[in-house]
């Protein structure tokens, strides 16, 4: 539901900008490494780490802020989402808004290419994607995703949500007046240093934006002389602000550039680097700017966004002390903090800490919004808090208790549900981390956001079947793909995704059967084309000349189509292939059609024969084996861009296409690849051994003419 986001305090980050993390680069491929989450690091153009809790136990809960209808929030939880799968091997995401679970088998299987980026890029920029599952549609690894909601109490959450969006016209014009009338009184009433603090106060209070409060709390604590030695939270954040005003980014940019160079590729970014251990003491020796970085990293962990929050308050009542005279401005100061409290609560902004805070004087605010005449709204308003924070309970139990949930887990929730998370994970002492997304320069689609609520949308989908898009969306990306590859139209793929009817063209169909490989002739004589999917029975009780004609169309797809292909294997197997004739034409084949063999480089160079030494179309890493090389972040940076096939006998995968070591798997991997229903059909091996065999003899067809 709509919460304004938790307080956001990263001075670190936000008052000098010294966060930079450029993603290691070099010529040569480490052995892939998962990054433990204590060194977990965020680029600082995806967003921010604002608290580290480390608890017992080695679970750590990583909690990722949504913001809803939010387009460059959503791209960068997708990035954040795919950093922590491929660097830190998270391979479970809990989701708010949703109740079912799936690993998108069907989108997952579709190979990767401009057509299925643009569609995913396409429905997340319409907000029909939310960024965790066009991260997961997109990923070369597998990510599972898991609903932690319950149906019906979310459902309540929006019915009540919607009743309060009827009222909210009425409840800011009646606020609007309350607090002129306030506004009116501290002017009349308090001195200038009073007005002047308690603006900069009820400011902080209504954007959550602590980091420019503290400044001005330091500022006022000074000029009034108050002391807080016995503050460690407040204490440790101006000296970590004192720090990084004394440091040079400069400097620090330039000693990066150099320490990089000195390590191989990774995907860990700078920070994560620092983290690790792997920088030898000696080398902080020679880079100071670097060393004192590493000291600011080592203080803003200390910092707890919980306990700094609560001395922030004890520090503002000290200065009020003292700038506070009479009896009369105290009571005005008490009547404006309970009214900016019910503010956040009536306008649906509010986090736990000022549910908390409004129980010390409920009697009398309640008094209070009686002669606003808000005391409706306040009921509602407390109604929708009370069943929001009934989902709360119904997560943390999840995280806790589900199997599906085990171990060290993602989940992206909206930002009353990350504070409300982050007290009882810290009350059950279990590990967190907590991630706001960067948010751009642009705002939320607010727009947007209600009519999905309201369910009156033209796509007639409200939020709460989009949140749940767990449920369907594998399905409908693959129909709304199949769409655009007839069609070349995003529109009308984004509008068959929506489950609208959309029309397509025989013309168009027979193009894309041509090219998808999913046309088949039924005799030698019949040229109709089959425009239903490729259906493994229905093929393989076709008759032998029909079956191979299907084939002649799918190899001939395959040939002219210019997308690179990716084909696994290792350097042993290609060397032991080679004694047959056939192999080394088909080795030659890969690499003229543009394609690359990706190898495990499990034989010396030596005696590697000079066929498998080709200055390009060769990727070798020195890994121990395939499960190895496919978690390198060099190829998973190459699977994002191209699909890939792994050939090894006896290799099992229920996500990835594996043929065996076979010389026709040299010309059958171009096939399966370009080809979403051939990558889930050779799962059957019945069907894969008639596909090797028809495969092999026209080949050996084409071999004979040519000799001829």
């Amino acid at each position: 539901m709509r919460q304004k986001i938790s307080l956001v305090f990263l001075i670190l980050i936000t008052s000098c900008g010294l966060f930079f993390s450029p993603t290691l680069r070099s010529a040569e491929e480490a052995p892939a490494t998962i990054l433990p989450l204590s060194s977990l690091a965020i680029p600082e153009s995806l967003g921010k780490i604002q608290e580290r809790f480390n608890g017992q136990g080695d679970r750590t809960v990583i909690q990722i802020q949504d913001v809803h209808a939010h387009a460059t929030a959503q791209e960068n939880i997708a990035a954040i989402v795919d950093h922590l799968r491929s660097v830190c091997g998270i391979k479970t995401v809990a989701l708010e808004g949703a109740w079912t679970s799936t690993g998108l088998p069907q989108s997952r299987a579709i190979p990767t290419s401009r057509e299925k980026q643009l569609l995913a890029r396409s429905l997340l920029n319409e907000d029909l994607l939310s960024g965790p599952l066009y991260a997961g549609i997109l990923s070369p690894l597998p990510i599972q995703f898991v609903g932690v909601e319950d149906p019906a109490l979310y459902e309540r959450n929006r019915e009540i949500f919607l009743e309060h969006l009827a009222a909210e016209p009425e409840i800011r014009e009646k606020l609007a007046a309350y607090a002129a009338r306030l506004q009116d009184q501290r002017k009349a009433d308090w001195a200038a240093e009073l007005f002047s603090f308690g603006e900069a106060y009820w400011q902080f209070q209504d954007t959550a934006d602590l980091g420019k409060y503290f400044s001005a709390l330091l500022k006022n604590a000074d000029a009034q002389r108050t002391d807080f030695p016995d503050l460690d939270q407040v204490v440790l954040v101006r000296e970590i602000m004192r720090l990084e005003k004394a440091a040079s980014r400069e400097r620090l940019e330039t000693e990066i550039k150099h320490l990089l160079r000195e390590y191989k590729n990774t995907s860990w970014n700078f920070e994560e680097l620092l983290r690790s251990g792997n920088i030898s003491s000696e080398k902080y020796g020679i880079y100071p700017e670097i060393k004192k970085f590493r000291q600011l990293l080592a203080l803003r962990d200390k910092v707890s966004l919980v306990d700094l929050t609560g001395q922030v308050d004890t520090l503002t009542s000290r200065v009020l002390e003292k700038l506070i005279k009479r009896p009369e401005e105290a009571a005005l100061w008490s009547r404006t903090e309970r009214f900016s409290l019910a503010k956040r609560v009536l306008l649906l902004k509010a986090v736990p800490s000022n549910l908390k805070a409004i129980e010390k004087g409920k009697t009398v605010l309640e008094t209070e919004l009686q002669g606003a005449e808000l005391s409706d709204a306040w009921k509602l308003s407390m109604e929708f808090y009370d069943c929001v924070q009934k989902r709360d309970e119904i997560f943390f139990d999840r995280i806790m208790n589900d199997p599906a949930l085990r171990g060290p887990v993602a989940i992206v929730t909206g930002g009353f549900h990350t504070d409300g998370l982050s007290q009882k994970l810290r009350k059950a002492g279990v590990s967190y981390i907590t991630i706001m997304p960067d948010l751009g320069t642009g705002p939320s689609n607010e727009q947007l956001y209600i009519k999905r609520m309201q369910g009156t949308r033209a796509d007639s989908q409200t939020l709460s079947e989009l949140r749940n898009a767990t449920a369907w969306v594998d399905e409908r990306f693959e129909i709304a793909y199949k769409i655009l590859l007839q069609t070349k139209n995003v529109l009308k793929a984004v509008a068959a995704f929506l489950g609208e009817r959309v029309s397509v063209s025989d013309s168009e169909k027979a193009s894309s059967l041509r090219k998808t490989g999913e046309v088949f002739r039924q005799g030698p004589k019949d040229s109709s084309i089959s425009v239903a999917p490729l259906r493994e029975s229905e093929f393989m009780s076709q008759s032998h000349e029909a079956q191979l004609g299907t084939v002649r169309s799918w190899l001939e797809k395959a040939r002219n189509n210019r997308e690179k292909i990716l084909l696994l294997s290792q350097a042993s197997t290609l060397k032991r292939m080679l004694p047959d004739k056939a192999v080394p034409d088909l080795v030659a084949a890969i690499v003229q059609n543009n394609d690359t063999l990706v190898l495990v480089q499990d034989a010396p160079l030596t005696e590697i024969p000079e066929q498998l030494l080709a200055p390009r179309g060769m990727e070798r890493f020195d890994v121990k084996d395939v499960d190895t090389l496919i978690k390198t972040p060099k190829f998973q940076r190459l699977a994002k861009k191209h699909p890939f096939v792994i050939m090894k006998d006896g290799y099992r995968s229920e996500t990835y296409v594996v043929l065996p070591e076979i010389p026709v798997s040299l010309v059958l991997y171009r096939v399966v690849a370009l080809n979403p229903d051939l990558c889930r059909a050779v799962q059957n091996p019945e069907f894969l051994a008639l596909l090797q065999s028809l495969v092999t003899e026209i080949l050996g067809q084409e071999l004979s003419q040519k000799a001829a």
